[in-house]
């Protein structure tokens, strides 16, 4: 598959997820029942969605579009666990637990993550 295919599927993939987090924030009430949860998924989805084509952007104005398609699976990685930190912050913000070093924590939770993805995939080379 070639870059400008899998990037129209992402930017495909962005609409439909702003679609239906535009659907949840409008149509649902929270304190009903599946209203959060529904808001955290449609969230992550979108914001992974518009992170994964920022950081593919970035790779491709870097490395061009060969590097960018050499490394299309770590910006989909990277973006992901950037929008499950951005959602986490929401979530900690909605639980009244959020304070400067539990966004901390959890930045270095997904830092481990990343770093340990990049261990084992240099390990299997």
């Amino acid at each position: 598959m070639s870059l400008s295919a899998y990037l129209w599927g992402i930017r495909l993939f962005t609409l439909l997820a702003l679609l239906a987090f535009l659907g949840v924030v409008m149509a649902l009430d929270p304190e009903k029942a599946g209203g959060r949860e529904l808001f955290f998924v449609s969230l992550l989805a979108l914001l992974s969605g518009i992170l994964t084509l920022l950081v593919t952007g970035a790779y491709r104005r870097v490395l061009g579009d060969s590097g960018a398609v050499h490394h299309l699976a770590g910006a989909f990685r990277q973006a992901l666990l950037l929008s499950v930190y951005a959602v986490g912050i929401v979530f900690f913000q909605y639980a009244k637990i959020l304070t400067w070093w539990d966004a901390l924590l959890l930045l270095a939770a997904v830092l481990l993550i990343e770093f340990s993805f990049r261990r084992f995939l240099q390990t299997q080379d």
